[in-house]
């Protein structure tokens, strides 16, 4: 058997060891490279260092003949899409992920994702040392960790049910907008939404800065996880006609999302994506309006990119078009002179321009300065020619 195990830690690499022992093909992956020094000299299977949710890294662990993917993160949602990653993009016969909230667990195991509760199990096999029980079945033991799932989640409105509340509350209710993430995308969303009239619920987790959104928006924000399932129902997704997860991982966007339009039947979800890659990811699990993680890119453009590079926002897929941003440098002979007269390459056209704290639409009279940030259309056979206009001497 060909085995894929995403997460090297304890169990992780328990589970390698297990099945390299008996002769199977393993690979594993972990974001940290040290976490595989668990696995000792004598580990015959393949490591692969990167993150789980990456197709290429997947690719490189070859996901694409194996027989069972597990993954056992300490993440629920990276697990949750790592393994629909698995199952419904390359075709893995079994893929399972270990999931430490019980109501998550038994969500995505209605929904059709193989899941495990190592919280539920491993409190099963506290109660029966506690008491001084003979120790079950591994077989029992996961039925318990089923059983309690459904315990959890009892008090749960059903899909059913909350079809029938929308059916019953059509045309009788206000709009109502859920934005999950209290970020500066979060923020700025909800803050236009209102000033538009609309009931919006802001939901975000961190304390400090739930108590300084509240400042300002007041009881449009909501302290909580908008991955948990019991927070959903305090605020009401059953009732929401639009949900918007800006948080600044994708896995939980993605959990956010699918659960709110698959579980609540709200009728429209959308996902922020930080890493564009994953925007056909999304899209192939269900998601299919996504944005560009802008502030996200503004910061690395700040603390990693070389001045005058150009980075890629959002990939347009359909069109075979980039939107990017780039600085100008003094030596630029994108500079002091109108737009019109550039000689821009076939292909590109210039959008808007960020001129300290304002920004303005290009236009044909626009005379761009050194330090502008312009943000363009382009083709990929564009882009070396565009970053070469902003960066090299005239």
């Amino acid at each position: 058997m060909r085995v894929v195990i995403l997460g090297c830690g304890r169990v992780g690499s328990t589970l390698a060891l297990m099945l390299d022992a008996e002769g199977h093909e393993v690979s594993v992956i972990d974001k940290d490279q040290d976490a595989f020094r668990r696995l000792g000299e004598h580990f015959r299977g393949q490591t692969v260092t990167g993150l789980g949710i990456d197709v290429d890294v997947l690719r490189s662990a070859g996901i694409e003949k194996a027989d069972a993917f597990l993954a056992v993160t300490n993440g629920d949602n990276s697990n949750i899409m790592a393994s629909q990653i698995a199952k419904a993009i390359f075709g893995v016969p079994r893929a399972l992920a270990r999931v430490y909230d019980p109501l998550r667990a038994q969500v995505y195991r209605e929904l059709g994702i193989e899941t495990i509760s190592a919280t539920v199990l491993a409190a099963g096999l506290l109660f029966d040392r506690l008491f001084e029980r003979p120790l079950r079945s591994i077989n029992e033991y996961l039925e318990l960790t089923k059983q309690m799932c459904r315990i959890y989640a009892a008090d749960l409105p059903t899909p059913e049910q909350v079809a029938a509340r929308r059916a019953s509350a059509e045309g009788k209710r206000p709009r109502y907008i859920i934005v999950a993430g209290g970020g500066k995308v979060g923020y700025q969303l909800t803050r236009a939404l209102l000033q538009e009239g609309y009931e919006v619920l802001l939901v975000e987790k961190r304390p400090q800065r739930y108590h300084l959104l509240r400042e300002e928006l007041r009881d449009a924000v909501f302290y909580g996880d908008a991955c948990e399932i019991r927070t959903m129902v305090r605020i009401g997704m059953e009732r929401a006609d639009l949900v918007v997860a800006v948080t600044g991982d994708d896995e939980d966007n993605l959990v956010i999302c699918q659960v709110a339009k698959r579980w609540f039947g709200v009728p429209r979800a959308i996902a922020r994506v930080n890493n564009p890659r994953n925007e056909d990811i999304f899209r192939r699990l269900g998601i299919d309006e996504t944005i560009s993680a802008t502030t996200l890119l503004f910061r690395l453009i700040e603390q990693e990119v070389a001045v005058g590079e150009v980075l890629p926002l959002a990939l347009l897929r359909r069109g075979g078009l980039e939107i990017v941003e780039m600085e100008l440098t003094p030596q630029s002979p994108m500079t002091e002179k109108p737009v019109r007269i550039l000689p821009l390459p076939t292909g590109c056209l210039l959008v808007a321009v960020v001129r300290g704290d304002s920004a303005q639409v290009v236009t044909g009279d626009t005379v761009l300065r050194a330090g502008d940030v312009v943000i363009a259309l382009a083709t990929p056979e564009a882009l070396e020619q565009l970053r070469n206009m902003a960066s090299k001497e005239g």
